[in-house]
C-alpha cells in the first residue's frame, strides 16, 4: 500500500511530533508512506492534486478542517480514498464520521476502515464538505487571528465573535432557493453535514450521504439577534423561531449589496454573490466498518418542537 501523507505540521498542539508518529505507525504497519508538509494555504489542495497522476493507494490528510477542505478540492471525483488523521481545532469532520482524535486509532481507520462515497457541495466554484456560511459568522473567520487560534483552539472562535460583534454591521441579504422563492435575511448556513463547530448543530437534518444541501435563514438582523440565535442554537431550539426557516434544496444563491463574506469548511473563501450547489463530483473517504456516523443517524423528533 502507498499512501501520500499530506501534513500540517502547525495544526493543534505537537502537530510534528503526531505526524511523524503517524508516518511511523503506518510504515510499521507495513504501508509505503510519502510524507509532504505544507507551510502555506494551498500545499494541501496541489499536493492532492498532484497525487492524481502519482502512484498512490491512498491520500492521509494530516490537519484541520481547513487542510482536509483542500484535500478534497484536489480529489473530488478522482477514484483515490481518503483517509483523515485529525489535528486540528475543533475537526468537526472527525467527529461527525467517528473517526477517533487518538493518531493510531485513526490509523486503524485508514488501514482497516470501510471506504465510502460522500456527496459534496460547492460554493462558486469550490468544494466543501461541512457547510458554507454567509454573514456574521464568515465575518468571524475572515477577522480571526491565526496566532490567537493556536494559541486558545476554539476559544480563539468566541473571543473573535465578541469582539468583533459590537461593531459588526450586517448587511441584508437576499436568498433565492431553486423552487424559485425569495426570502430576505442576515445569515444564511448551507450544511452538507450535520456538525457546525463541535457538536452544535445549525442544520441537523443535513447529510453527506444524500445529494441535496440543508439551508438554514437567520432573518433578523443586530448583534442582539445574533446572541440569541447562538443561545437557540446551543439549546437546539433555532428552528422554533418565527425569524428562522429551514429548507433542503439542490441549489440556491445569495446576493447582498453590501460587503459580504463566504466561508466554507472554516476557511473565507470569497465574497458576495454567491451560488450554492450540490456537486457532481464526490469523494471517498475511509471511515469507520459499522458506518455510525452521527450524521445518518439525526431525526427531525431529536430537535425540540
Amino acid at each position: 500500500m502507498v499512501i501520500k501523507l499530506i501534513a500540517n505540521p502547525t495544526a493543534g498542539r505537537g502537530g510534528k511530533d503526531i505526524i511523524l508518529q503517524v508516518r511511523a505507525y503506518l510504515r510499521l504497519r507495513g504501508a509505503t508512506v510519502h510524507l509532504y508538509e505544507t507551510s502555506k494555504r494551498g500545499d494541501a489542495l496541489q499536493a492532492a492534486r498532484d497525487a492524481r497522476c502519482q502512484n498512490v493507494d491512498i491520500v492521509v490528510g494530516a490537519g484541520g478542517d481547513g487542510t482536509i477542505n483542500e484535500i478534497i478540492n484536489g480529489l473530488a471525483g478522482s477514484d483515490i480514498p481518503l483517509g483523515v488523521i485529525p489535528l486540528g481545532t475543533v475537526n468537526v469532520f472527525a467527529l461527525e464520521t467517528g473517526i477517533p482524535m487518538d493518531p493510531v486509532g485513526a490509523c486503524n481507520i485508514i488501514l482497516e476502515g470501510l471506504p465510502r462515497k460522500l456527496n459534496l457541495g460547492r460554493v462558486n466554484g469550490r468544494y466543501f464538505l461541512l457547510m458554507g456560511g454567509v454573514g456574521f459568522d464568515a465575518y468571524v473567520v475572515y477577522g480571526l487571528d491565526v496566532r490567537l487560534k493556536r494559541l486558545s483552539g476554539r476559544l480563539s472562535y468566541l473571543l473573535t465573535a465578541l469582539g468583533r460583534g459590537l461593531t459588526y454591521r450586517s448587511s441584508p441579504l437576499e436568498i433565492e432557493l431553486d423552487s424559485g422563492k425569495k426570502i430576505n435575511g442576515y445569515g444564511t448556513v448551507v450544511g452538507n453535514m450535520k456538525y457546525y463547530g463541535g457538536t452544535i448543530s445549525i442544520t441537523p437534518f443535513a447529510d453527506m450521504e444524500r445529494n441535496d444541501l440543508d439551508v438554514c435563514i437567520f432573518k433578523s438582523k443586530g448583534f442582539g439577534n445574533i446572541l440569541r440565535y447562538t443561545w437557540g442554537v446551543m439549546r437546539n431550539r433555532h428552528l422554533t423561531y418565527p425569524d428562522v426557516e429551514y429548507h433542503t434544496v439542490k441549489s440556491l444563491k445569495i446576493t447582498s449589496k453590501g460587503k459580504t463574506y463566504i466561508q466554507a469548511d472554516g476557511d473565507v473563501v470569497g465574497q458576495l454573490p454567491a451560488e450554492f450547489s450540490t456537486a457532481e463530483e464526490g469523494i471517498t473517504v475511509i471511515l469507520p466498518k459499522d458506518g455510525d456516523c452521527p450524521n445518518l443517524r439525526t431525526k427531525r423528533s431529536e430537535v425540540v418542537e
